[in-house]
C-alpha cells in the first residue's frame, strides 16, 4: 500500500510542478492524478506498476499539436561520422600499441593510440578532442579510405533535419558546416543554404573494437568504440 501512495506521490508532485511551469497543462491529466490519489486509499490486488502508472500519465499529458508546421529550421552541428575498425586504423597509420595511458585531450597520433589501447583494455567507451587539426586530417582521411568503412550522418541537428523529413509535408532547413559528403548522406528533401556548404567534410572518427580483440599486449574484455573528433 505505501508502495502504491508514493508513486502516486511522485507522479502528482511531477505534473504540479509542470502545471507550474505550463499552465496551459490539459485538465484531463489532473484529472487522472485525482482518481489515482482516490484509488490510493483502497485495497486493490490488481494495481498498476511504477512503471504503467508513470507512462499512463504522461499519455494523459502529452498531446499532438494543434497546429501542424510546414517549415522548420535545424542548425547548426552537423558532420559525417566514421565507423571504422580502430586496431585497423592504427595499424594503418603505422602505430604500434606501447603502454596505454588516458590523455584528457589528444595532440598527436601517438597519445591517441596510448589512450585507445587504455580504454580497449578495459572495454570501456570514451570520447576525446583531437588540438592538431592537419593531424587529425591526415587521420580522417585514412580512415574514410579504410576497407569496410561506414559513412553516417552525425551530429544532432543533422540528425534532427534526418527524421524531420520522414514527415512528407514538412520542408526542413539544416544549417550547419555541410561538406561534400554530408550532403550526400542527407535525405533529398533537406534544403541547405549555399552559405552553410563547405569544400570539406568535419569527421567524428568512431574507433570500434571487438570483446576478445587484441592489439599487442592489450586484450578488449568486452566491445565498445572510441569517439574523437577536433
Amino acid at each position: 500500500m505505501w508502495a502504491r501512495a508514493l508513486c502516486v506521490g511522485l507522479l502528482a508532485f511531477t505534473v504540479g510542478l509542470i502545471h507550474h511551469l505550463q499552465p496551459d497543462i490539459p485538465e484531463a491529466a489532473l484529472e487522472y492524478f485525482s482518481s489515482l490519489h482516490s484509488l490510493s486509499s483502497r485495497e486493490t490486488t490488481s494495481s498498476p506498476s511504477f512503471e504503467e502508472a508513470l507512462s499512463a500519465a504522461w499519455d494523459h499529458v502529452i498531446t499532438a499539436p494543434s497546429r501542424q508546421w510546414g517549415k522548420v529550421a535545424v542548425g547548426v552541428n552537423a558532420c559525417v561520422d566514421v565507423v571504422v575498425s580502430g586496431v585497423s586504423l592504427l595499424q594503418a597509420l603505422g602505430l604500434t600499441p606501447q603502454s596505454g595511458g588516458d590523455h584528457l585531450v589528444l595532440s598527436s597520433q601517438e597519445e591517441l593510440a596510448a589512450t585507445f589501447l587504455h580504454y580497449m583494455q578495459r572495454g570501456a567507451a570514451a570520447e576525446r578532442f583531437y588540438s592538431d587539426a592537419d593531424s587529425f586530417q591526415h587521420i580522417s582521411r585514412t580512415a574514410t579510405q579504410s576497407p569496410g568503412a561506414k559513412h553516417f550522418v552525425g551530429g544532432n541537428a543533422a540528425l534532427i533535419a534526418q527524421r524531420l523529413a520522414s514527415h512528407p509535408d514538412t520542408e526542413i532547413l539544416l544549417c550547419g558546416p555541410i561538406g561534400p559528403k554530408l550532403h550526400e548522406l542527407l535525405d533529398e528533401r533537406i534544403l541547405v543554404p549555399p552559405t552553410s556548404l563547405q569544400e570539406h567534410d568535419e569527421y567524428h572518427l568512431i574507433l570500434e573494437y571487438k570483446a576478445g580483440e587484441q592489439w599487442g599486449s592489450g586484450r578488449a574484455p568486452a566491445a565498445s568504440r572510441f569517439i574523437f573528433f577536433t
